[in-house]
């Protein structure tokens, strides 16, 4: 069922005047989370995000969401212990609900740059993210780990990640032009062609640590094609090989063998234009919601959620 227009609105006026600057901040940071169209958050765990985190807020919350307070009460115990979900093998966990909120909390925390945990915790909650296949978030954490901790180095590396853009977006916009007319061209009908910018930290990771120079980074950016079916993700492979020389050995079909938390994707690494190596990700709509969500995450957005604000 869809939501009411000002559903979370609505949820946040049920708190005392008190509460209402600190859940505007909160409404105003959800809603720059979810200008990145493919993060679905089901709404349970957005309502739980934007609860205060004091006891004396229980009684404002309706009936009707107590699980939502449930939810809160646990995340907020679990924040510190988050190596107790590296044993959860099933990322269709129960458990996945608190670790998405735990991450949005922790996001939101440095974004405020409001350092509640020792930073060996924070690389912990990393590595759960990326256990538990939330991958948008995981990246995200990433950046904000990196430029709370380390701001010299990710202010430096954040200017050359924008001037590397600016100096190929010419090479974009012709490489994003000859794939669309080759897919139409091929009969695939319903694609998306996204530009996929690789994290801050991503881009230190490989230059500072594993002594790498930034021409050598060709995942730097990259195309996120996404179809409707399989069939059509086989298709665009096929036509991708057809125009550019591919890497045997960089390609990596995560649709025929998905990783264990979930994941499905097809990577290739292509000689582009003027020999621009670039990697390319191929996969439906549907991968693409869970890739950014994660599995769980994105079966409860589906169900669209039962409870009511204003209830």
């Amino acid at each position: 069922m869809a939501l009411p227009k000002r559903y979370f609105e609505d949820y946040v006026a049920l708190f005392p005047p008190g509460f209402q600057p600190f859940l505007a901040a909160k409404l105003a940071y959800k809603k720059t989370l979810e200008s990145e169209k493919r993060l679905k958050i089901p709404p349970r765990i957005w309502l739980a995000f934007l609860t205060p985190p004091v006891p004396e807020a229980e009684e404002y919350v309706p009936q009707k969401c107590k699980r939502v307070w449930q939810l809160k009460t646990a995340m907020l115990k679990i924040l510190p212990h988050p190596k107790e979900f590296l044993a959860v093998r099933d990322p269709l966990h129960r458990s996945s609900e608190a670790v998405t909120l735990a991450l949005l909390e922790t996001l939101y925390d440095l974004n405020e740059q409001k350092v509640l945990l020792d930073e060996k915790t924070y690389h912990v909650w990393l590595d759960v993210a990326n256990h538990f296949g939330l991958w948008k978030l995981r990246y995200m954490l990433e950046d904000a780990i990196f430029k709370t901790f380390d701001p010299e180095n990710f202010a430096l590396f954040e200017s050359v990640v924008q001037k590397q853009m600016f100096i190929d977006q010419h090479l974009i916009l012709s490489i994003r032009g000859i794939l669309k007319d080759a897919l139409k061209y091929a009969g695939i009908k319903d694609f998306s062609i996204e530009n996929r910018i690789k994290n801050i930290y991503g881009v230190y990771n490989k230059v500072a640590v594993k002594n790498k120079s930034i021409n050598d980074i060709y995942d730097i950016h990259g195309f996120r094609i996404l179809t409707s079916s399989e069939k059509d993700c086989r298709k665009v492979v096929e036509v991708l090989h057809r125009l550019w020389r591919h890497f045997p050995e960089r390609y990596k079909d995560y649709i025929a063998k998905p990783k264990e938390n979930g994941y499905q994707s097809v990577h290739t690494v292509l000689n582009c234009l003027e020999g621009k190596l670039i990697e390319f990700q191929v996969r439906t709509y549907e991968m693409d919601h869970i890739a950014a969500s994660g599995p769980a995450n994105h079966a409860e957005y589906k169900k669209a959620a039962g409870v009511t604000a204003s209830s």
